[in-house]
């Protein structure tokens, strides 16, 4: 198999439109000193995007509203909210989703 270099050009086209917006602001954020107040509410973003991910999937069943205890979705949902809420941790609280949704599945 061989590749052609115009493939090899847009695959690291696109790896540096992915990759700029997400290192530059780290490494330029490094340098700033924010305030307290800032830094503190900062804290609530991975709650919130945990959130923002999972509330429509725990909340809507196929289109429409409907919430059931027997989903494993539902019970995975709620665990990863109290892992959230307790560590306020991506890795975690993604990590003991997962956890209960593989064992909710084993179960039925």
């Amino acid at each position: 198999m061989t590749i052609r270099p115009e493939t090899v050009v847009l695959i690291s086209a696109c790896m540096a439109v992915t990759l700029v917006p997400r290192v530059l602001p780290l490494l330029l954020a490094r340098r700033l000193s924010l305030p307290a107040v800032v830094q503190e509410w900062l804290t609530y973003v991975p709650i919130a995007v945990i959130a923002a991910l999972l509330v429509d999937q725990i909340l809507l069943v196929g289109e429409r509203p409907g919430i059931t205890w027997s989903l494993p979705h539902v019970v995975a949902g709620a665990a990863a909210l109290l892992i959230a809420v307790a560590s306020r941790s991506i890795a975690l609280t993604v990590t003991g989703g997962v956890a209960v949704y593989a064992a909710m599945q084993g179960l039925t």
